[in-house]
């Protein structure tokens, strides 16, 4: 697995934020240094969006929003474990997403940072995340929805994060079907390697994964000051989709735990045919080496050396003899 990269363009910083005012109406491209006036009025929603942050950016959500240095620390350094921090007055979560254009073969992901507040909800972010955008398109198009609050934004960005693994699972399962079918079809040395970029993949995957069970646990909590009861629901919803994804993966290490034996078992019977004919073969060879080697010495008498019919008699005995290894190793499966 390694981070998504991009070029010199996309690495310049990139903030964006967009407010909900009162649950009714949206107003896009709000200047960041306006983002707290907006965040006052306790009825107003507003997301703000950093990508490829720099220390600007970074000393830009230290002033307004006061997060606390080690927070900040772990977005400047990146690559943190998944996980979830309760400060006083907001949360900041530590997830992952897919980026764009990852295959299961080559794993890539993308850290994105959360800063959850009554009615703020700031992601930070390295490159280009297709599954933001998703949740930004579907989180202005809610509707009334949006009267949901906080909540139902939070909500929006976690599912489109994990909604974004569902493809990469069907690629890998997709691909150990191939790759079990090929196996016994089509062997091919290289076919290892691919098992264990798949190995490497899942256990990948499942190191993200399986550490945000925890945050949604903070999430579904009865008590929680800033989620209602209604998006508790939608919390439960994102949490059993990655309940499935971590038992489709759990599934898929066994499957591949499986077909690596079911190889390197393939690979073992292939050799052990392999030495028999080999030893069919060494058998063959010492038979006619032996037989013309006696008949080749410079001595001065040897039988059938002075019967025209003697050369022939040789050559019919050598192949004979040779006939015969060749049907008993027919008949033990060697050839």
């Amino acid at each position: 697995m390694s981070p998504s990269s991009g070029d010199d363009a996309r690495m310049t910083p990139k903030v964006r934020a967009t407010a909900c005012l009162g649950g009714v109406s949206l107003e896009r491209g709000v200047p960041p240094a306006d983002v707290a006036e907006y965040i006052r009025d306790p009825e107003n929603v507003v997301w703000l969006d950093v990508q490829d942050p720099g220390p600007e950016e970074i000393a830009l959500l230290f002033e307004e929003f006061g997060f606390h240095p080690l927070a900040l620390e772990d977005v400047a350094r990146a690559q943190q474990r998944a996980k979830v921090d309760e400060y006083k007055g907001y949360m900041f979560v530590v997830a992952y997403g897919v980026a764009e254009g990852a295959e299961p073969n080559d794993l890539r992901t993308v850290e994105v940072d959360l800063f959850i507040g009554r009615n703020y909800l700031v992601t930070v972010h390295h490159g280009r995340l297709p599954a933001l955008e998703d949740a930004a398109a579907r989180w202005t198009r809610a509707g009334k929805m949006l009267r949901e609050g906080i909540g139902f934004l939070v909500y929006t960005v976690m599912d489109a994060l994990i909604d974004g693994y569902f493809p990469l699972i069907d690629g890998i399962e997709e691909m150990m079907s191939e790759m079990e079918v090929e196996l016994f079809t089509n062997f091919r040395a290289g076919d290892i390697q691919r098992l264990l970029r798949l190995k490497r993949a899942l256990i990948a995957l499942r190191r993200i994964l399986f550490p945000l069970r925890e945050v949604f646990h903070v999430f579904l909590r009865h008590d929680h000051p800033f989620f209602s009861a209604d998006s508790r629901i939608y919390f439960q919803d994102v949490y059993d989709h990655i309940l499935r994804i971590l038992d489709a993966l759990d599934i898929q290490r066994d499957v591949v735990a499986g077909t690596t034996d079911a190889y390197l078992t393939l690979g073992s019977n292939r050799l052990n045919v392999t030495m028999k004919r080999l030893t069919v073969v060494t058998v063959c060879v010492a038979i006619l080496g032996a037989v013309f080697g006696a008949w080749g010495m410079n001595f001065q008498w040897i039988p059938l050396t002075q019967s025209w019919w003697g050369f022939w008699l040789v050559i019919s005995g050598a192949a004979a003899l040779v006939a015969i290894v060749l049907w008993v190793g027919r008949t033990r499966d060697w050839v």
